[in-house]
């Protein structure tokens, strides 16, 4: 059944996949329930552009986009803090700049030969022992910045005001989450490709807050779906031979209707 795992790639793959979805369901409910849910689709776009600059000038561009990104989100987050534009207009100035960025230098650039596909729906099968080896640096130091911060940001995550109120710094606690969301994403376009790495960040919160009855509950069951999904999505598109960064979108669907038809089941008792 699980002979694939004889495979040195898939085994990289299924490493890379879950340290990604372990970071990605950690930072899920604080993006989500403090209505950020878009940024992880942001900055995907961002991303795009900055893997195709890095194309350019390293024979690893991720050193190029990770900086990119970065800046990316601190410019979303002082557009939001600093103006009067609202935060899902602030992520989608900076990312359609962006998209249209990468287009733009793919064009000028007669020698660029990377398929776009590939950026757009993700080749996990071809991550290495540094992918890996970054994808766990970042869940390591997520965990450390959770285990640190949590009260603070369960804090700003329900009541913002009342989190400055009580003189807790959330400019600063903002901008490390989305500096760590940042270096999230551009790992996690390797997984699941630029247009589906938002799913990673969405879904474990929705999903989890049909389930749980407390936030820390919820965190918990963000984690153990992220778990599940990209193991299992790993599995079945390797079985089906289909893309596997759809594969894990799509049971990640089905794990959401689930949840729906779960909850309602015991509202109804």
């Amino acid at each position: 059944m699980f002979e694939m795992f004889r495979y040195t790639f898939f085994v990289y793959a299924v490493l890379a996949g879950l340290a990604i979805g372990l970071t990605t369901a950690i930072l899920s409910n604080f993006l989500v329930l403090k209505h950020q849910a878009l940024i992880g689709d942001g900055l995907a776009h961002v991303s795009f552009a900055g893997i195709i600059v890095g194309m350019l000038f390293a024979d690893e561009p991720i050193w190029i986009a990770i900086p990119i990104v970065i800046v990316a989100a601190v410019l979303i987050k002082w557009m939001m803090n600093s103006s009067k534009i609202r935060g899902d207009a602030a992520i989608g100035i900076v990312s359609s700049l962006s998209l249209a960025a990468g287009f733009i230098v793919i064009s000028l650039s007669a020698g660029y030969n990377r398929s776009i596909e590939g950026l757009l729906v993700g080749s996990i099968l071809t991550v290495d022992a540094v992918d890996i080896a970054l994808s766990f640096v970042l869940l390591l130091a997520v965990i450390l910045f959770m285990a640190l911060s949590y009260q603070r940001l369960f804090s700003m995550t329900y009541d913002y005001e009342f989190a400055k109120f009580t003189k807790i710094d959330v400019r600063k606690y903002d901008l490390i989450l989305s500096i760590l969301t940042a270096v999230t994403i551009v790992l996690g376009v390797q997984s699941v490709g630029i247009l589906l790495v938002s799913s990673l960040i969405v879904f474990p919160a929705i999903s989890s807050n049909q389930l749980a009855k407390s936030f820390k509950q919820a965190v918990l069951y963000a984690v153990l779906i992220n778990v599940f999904v990209v193991f299992f999505g790993l599995y079945f598109a390797h079985l089906l031979n289909i893309p596997s960064g759809s594969a894990i979108v799509v049971l990640h669907g089905v794990v959401f209707a689930v949840s729906i038809v779960w909850k309602a089941i015991r509202r109804s008792r």
